[in-house]
C-alpha cells in the first residue's frame, strides 16, 4: 500500500503551489521528474514523427540537412524565400495579404514571444495575462519586467468550466502603454477564443494604443476553420507561432513573428544584436513543407483521432469528475475529484511512475486540473491513459 503524505508535507505543497512564482514552480516540475527518469510521459513532448512518417514528403530533405549542414548566414529576419512562404501560408489561413516583409523567422516561439517583449516594454509598461496561460511566456513576462520596471496584472475569467474570457472581463485593463498577451487556441484548455470577443479586443487595443500578443503556437485546428480573420491585420496585433507544434518540427527550434512591416524591422534590428543572424534552417525543405497542402489536414485529422481515442479512453476513469474538449491541438484539460492541490496530485502521481502537467503552472489555482497529453502511438497512449486511471484511482 503507498503511504499517504503527511499533513504537514500537504500544507507546504499547497503553500509552495500557490504562491511560488511560476519561474520556481516550473523549474520545481523538472527536478522533480528528475526524481523519477523512468515516469511514462503523458505531459510535456511532442507527438513522435512516425505518426505522420508516410505523408512527411520532406523527410529526406530533412535528414539530409542534418547530415550536411551549412551553417550560411541570411537576413536578420530570415530567409527571404522562406518568410515568402510563411506569408502565403498565413494568408491562405487569414484571408489576409501578408507578404514576405509581415515575416520574422525566430528560434522557437518562447524566443519569439521574448523578443517582442524586449523590445516594447518600457518602464511602467504594464502587461496584462489572461489565466491559463502558458508557464514559460508567463515567466518570461515577470522576467523581462524586473529588468524594465514594469508589472504584470493576472486576468482570472470567471468560467471555471471552461476559462473563457469575456469582453467586459478584459475591457478594463486595455490602456494606452499596455500589452495584453494570450495563447490562442488556449494552452492547455485548446479552446480558441471566439472570433467577436477577439474582434473586440484588437478594435479596443488599437483605439487605446495598446498592444495585443498572440501566441498560436498550438494552432492545430480539430475541425476545419472558415471565419474570417482579417480583424488580424492591425497594427496592434503582433502573432507568433511555432513549427513545434503547428508542423510538428521540435527539433528544429524555429518560430516565426507575423506583424506589421515597421514592427518586424523594430524586433529584426534587436534580434541581430542578441542573437546573431536568423536561425539557420533546411530552407528548401521547409518551404517544401509549406506548399504541401495536405500536411495540415493530416496533421488535424490525426489529432482529433487522438483526441477522441483519449476522452473514450478517459470516460473509465471515476476520478475525472470533467474536461474540457479541446478545439485545437493534442491536448485535454481534466479535472480530478481530488481534495487538495493539483501540485500535490501531480508530485503524486509522479511517485506512481505517471508524469502529466499540473495546472497550477498554467496558473489555475481553483479546483485540481491536469493537462495530458494524447499524441503518442494508439498502444502506447492505450496503455498510459490506462496506468493513469490506475493511478488516479489509487488517489
Amino acid at each position: 500500500m503507498v503511504s499517504q503524505p503527511s499533513l504537514s508535507d500537504v500544507t507546504a505543497d499547497a503553500l509552495y503551489a500557490n504562491n511560488a512564482d511560476i519561474r520556481s514552480l516550473f523549474l520545481k516540475y523538472w527536478e522533480e521528474l528528475e526524481r523519477c527518469p523512468n515516469c511514462i510521459n503523458l505531459g510535456m513532448g511532442m507527438p513522435p514523427i512516425e505518426l505522420f512518417q508516410p505523408e512527411l514528403e520532406a523527410q529526406e530533405e530533412f535528414d539530409a540537412g542534418r547530415q550536411i549542414w551549412q551553417a550560411e548566414y541570411q537576413h536578420q529576419a530570415g530567409d527571404k524565400y522562406v518568410r515568402e512562404a510563411f506569408s502565403k501560408f498565413e494568408a491562405e489561413r487569414t484571408g489576409i495579404a501578408y507578404t514576405a516583409e509581415n515575416i520574422m523567422l525566430v528560434s522557437g516561439a518562447i524566443r519569439g514571444f521574448s523578443l517582442v517583449l524586449d523590445c516594447l516594454v518600457k518602464d511602467g509598461t504594464r502587461v496584462v495575462e489572461i489565466v491559463p496561460t502558458y508557464p514559460l511566456c508567463s515567466g518570461q513576462a515577470r522576467n523581462i519586467l524586473e529588468r524594465r520596471g514594469g508589472a504584470v496584472a493576472t486576468v482570472v475569467p470567471k468560467d471555471t468550466n471552461t476559462f473563457q474570457i469575456t469582453f467586459d472581463e478584459i475591457k478594463p485593463y486595455i490602456q494606452p502603454s499596455t500589452i495584453i498577451y494570450l495563447t490562442n487556441p488556449n494552452n492547455p484548455t485548446g479552446l480558441y477564443l471566439p472570433n467577436d470577443v477577439l474582434s473586440k479586443i484588437v478594435t479596443t487595443c488599437e483605439n487605446e494604443g495598446a498592444y495585443l500578443i498572440i501566441d498560436q503556437a498550438c494552432d492545430i485546428p480539430l475541425a476545419s476553420i472558415a471565419d474570417d480573420r482579417t480583424y488580424l491585420d492591425s497594427p496592434s496585433v503582433i502573432r507568433i507561432l511555432s513549427l513545434s507544434k503547428t508542423y510538428l518540427l521540435a527539433g528544429f527550434r524555429l518560430g516565426y513573428v507575423v506583424a506589421n512591416p515597421q514592427p518586424i524591422e523594430i524586433f529584426s534590428n534587436a534580434f541581430s544584436f542578441a542573437d546573431g543572424n536568423a536561425p539557420c534552417v533546411a530552407n528548401k525543405a521547409i518551404i517544401k513543407y509549406l506548399n504541401n497542402s495536405q500536411l495540415m489536414p493530416l496533421f488535424s485529422k490525426v489529432s482529433r483521432y487522438k483526441v477522441e481515442l483519449a476522452l473514450h479512453r478517459l470516460t473509465k476513469c471515476s476520478s475525472i469528475i470533467d474536461f474540457i474538449k479541446p478545439e485545437a491541438c493534442f491536448y485535454i484539460f481534466l479535472k480530478l475529484g481530488y481534495p487538495r492541490s493539483s501540485w500535490l496530485l501531480f508530485k503524486q502521481l509522479v511517485s506512481r511512475g505517471v508524469n502529466v502537467v499540473p495546472g497550477c503552472l498554467f496558473g489555475v489555482r481553483e479546483g485540481c486540473w491536469i493537462r495530458v497529453c494524447c499524441g503518442r502511438e494508439d498502444d502506447v497512449l492505450i496503455d498510459y491513459l490506462d496506468k493513469l486511471s490506475q493511478a488516479l484511482d489509487t488517489l
